[in-house]
């Protein structure tokens, strides 16, 4: 009885499994015996005959969840008309490997996939460098296919850490691609990857509040506009006001001996505004009437935060943000922020230039570190090629069944069997452009809704959108919105 496993250059001739149910036994030998010899020379008058044959053994992959064993004959021929002697030859695995070729594809997709060498080594039950030799000889052939080697016109530079080192990571922020991993974020890495883009083609770099990488792209890309990550300006704000929280706490420490309700409370003043909840605000006024300082602190943050989501150019974010800078509360842990928002103060601006993020690298990052973490110890090359192959990977497309065509065994096309479903329920509104949509209350107490904001507001003024964020909330009893009211009129009057 034959057997077809897939693979027409050989006939299976026997099945065998194992006590245990775990492998599968494969005895196969060549289908097609050879007609002549590969000897160009010869005059091929006469059919080889076979020589001798040995055993070879090939895993595949499963079948039936089972490992797949081919115990295959390989014969050896003499041609009795030039006395050569040859193998049998064959396509579905290379010359003294002992994987099929179409195992070998499961190993690189399975390793591209985010999974271990260790885990598919077990699963198969070979050694984790047999994997790894696979996976290295995969990426000798098509690392051109997943190394970007042309210049990006948004280029994204941050580092991770990694096996207690800071690796470079670089990225392609438009087309959304790993560009590449250095070993360390030195600044004469960096200068050595930024000679060889071309100077014309890169237009912004995104980067974090490191001076190195600041500094290596003015000397060598002089044309290209630095833009500081709006997320890290944002979160150097939110950093000197958990300072304040800090010290605030200490002193509650000092002075009654429990600060526990208060400690239990620090993710409150960090959190936006718009994201609080209604005993969040409540809970926030308390602190704020007993501690203004804190209050200060907290609308220092908001204020800046309204700049990035309210102005789309340059002239009058420039002209917030110095104003901005000139109302931040004279406090001591504000002032080394303070510092550094006016000496980067034009790499902060540039985001109105150019508004990239260095969002996308930061993602890139994160996955990065769980390559490393699944690995547990990659050295540092293979780590790099394992992010380059399976971060910039195509995606592949969706499975939709809905969208398939099946045919039955006679070629007959399967009838659809889906039903129709009638729509129970469409949404009756209407959608104006600059409606604003009031709190609906609710057992009194307002209940937020979304904002929409007409691109007329997000213009030139920050003051319509403030009233305009005011006036969502006009409802509200407690005393968080006059205090709020009364900040930002404070801070109108240093604007205007």
């Amino acid at each position: 009885m034959a057997y077809y496993i897939g693979l027409s250059e050989i006939t299976v001739k026997g099945r065998y499994e194992d006590k245990n149910g775990q492998s599968i036994r494969y005895d196969a030998e060549i289908s097609k015996r050879p007609l002549v010899c590969d000897n160009p020379d010869c005059v091929h008058k006469s059919r080889p005959h076979i020589h001798d044959h040995r055993p070879y053994r090939l895993l595949d992959v499963k079948s039936e969840g089972k490992i797949v064993v081919i115990e295959l004959t390989i014969n050896r021929y003499r041609c009795p008309d030039c006395d050569k002697v040859f193998s049998d030859t064959f396509f579905f695995f290379d010359k003294r490997s002992h994987l099929t070729n179409r195992l070998k594809q499961e190993f690189i997709k399975r390793s591209i996939s985010g999974e271990t060498y260790s885990h598919i080594a077990q699963d198969y039950g070979v050694d984790p460098k047999t994997v790894a030799a696979v996976f290295d000889a995969y990426w000798e052939t098509h690392k051109q296919d997943f190394i970007v080697d042309v210049t990006p016109v948004y280029l994204g530079i941050d580092e991770a850490h990694i096996d207690d080192h800071y690796r470079l990571v670089l990225t392609d922020i438009e087309q959304q691609r790993l560009i590449d991993i250095k070993s360390n974020n030195h600044k004469p890495t960096v200068k050595r990857y930024l000679n060889t883009l071309d100077k014309q083609v890169c237009k912004a770099v995104a980067m974090d509040f490191a001076p190195g990488y600041a500094t290596a792209v003015t000397e060598v890309l002089p044309n290209a506009v630095i833009v500081i990550d709006k997320f890290h300006v944002v979160q150097e704000i939110n950093r000197c006001l958990d300072n304040v929280r800090k010290d605030i706490q200490n002193k509650i420490k000092r002075e009654n001996g429990n600060a526990a309700s208060f400690y239990h409370s620090r993710k409150l003043f960090l959190t936006n505004w718009e994201d609080l909840s209604l005993n969040g605000l409540d809970k926030l006024n308390e602190w704020f009437y007993q501690y203004p300082d804190l209050y200060e602190a907290y609308m220092c943050k908001e204020t800046f935060r309204d700049i990035y989501n309210s102005i789309t150019d340059y002239p009058t974010a420039s002209e917030l943000f110095d104003k901005w800078l000139s109302a931040i509360p004279d406090f001591e842990r504000f002032q080394a922020m303070k510092n550094t928002m006016t000496e980067r103060r034009n790499h902060i601006l540039n985001y109105w230039r150019y508004p990239v993020t260095n969002a996308y690298t930061e993602s890139i990052n994160n996955r990065i570190k769980a390559i490393e973490k699944a690995g547990r110890g990659y050295k540092f090359e293979n780590l790099r090629k394992r992010c380059l192959l399976e971060l910039n990977a195509p995606k592949p497309e969706k499975f939709d069944p809905s969208k398939v065509t099946y045919y039955a065994p006679d070629g007959s096309k399967a009838p659809d069997r889906r039903k129709k479903i009638r729509m129970l329920y469409t949404s009756q509104v209407n959608w104006e452009q600059d409606t604003i949509i009031h709190p609906i209350q609710s057992n009194n107490r307002p209940v937020f809704q979304d904002i929409t904001i007409s691109a007329a507001v997000k213009g030139d003024d920050m003051k319509p959108y403030i009233d305009l964020w005011l006036t969502t909330n006009a409802n509200h009893e407690v005393s968080f919105q006059k205090r709020m009211t009364a900040y930002y009129q404070g801070l109108l009057t240093v604007i205007t």
